[in-house]
C-alpha cells in the first residue's frame, strides 16, 4: 500500500478539496487562465492528466495555496480525480470551476 506520508498527503488534499473550498483570490483568477492556456499543450481547451500537472505547477509558482500543497505532497493524481468529475480522463474548464466552489464569473 502507500507509505504513511502518501496517506497523509492524500487525506490532506482530499480534505482540502472536499471541504467547502475557499474562493480563489482575485489575484489567482488571471494566473489561472494563463496557467490553463500554458498547460493546454494541444490547444483543445481540456487538460489531460499530464497537462493538469503542468497547470498545478504553474499555479503553485503563482502562489496558489492549494496548488502549492498538491505540489508539495505530489498529490497530482488525487487532485485530478477530484476535478475530473465525470471520470473521462480530462479536466474541463467547467470541472475546474466546479472544484473551486467559490468561483464567480467576472464577466470576462
Amino acid at each position: 500500500m502507500f507509505p504513511r506520508i502518501h496517506r497523509s498527503a492524500a487525506l490532506l488534499v482530499i480534505g482540502a478539496l472536499a471541504i467547502a473550498p475557499v474562493p480563489a483570490a482575485a489575484q489567482f483568477e488571471d494566473a489561472g487562465v494563463a496557467s490553463f492556456l500554458a498547460a493546454d499543450a494541444n490547444g483543445d481547451e481540456y487538460l489531460t492528466f499530464d497537462e493538469f500537472r503542468v497547470f498545478i505547477q504553474n499555479m503553485a509558482a503563482a502562489g496558489a495555496p492549494l496548488s502549492i500543497r498538491i505540489q508539495r505532497f505530489g498529490a497530482y493524481r488525487i487532485a485530478f480525480r477530484q476535478v475530473d468529475a465525470n471520470g473521462d480522463g480530462i479536466a474541463t474548464p467547467a470541472e475546474l470551476r466546479a472544484a473551486d466552489g467559490g468561483y464567480e464569473p467576472s464577466g470576462r
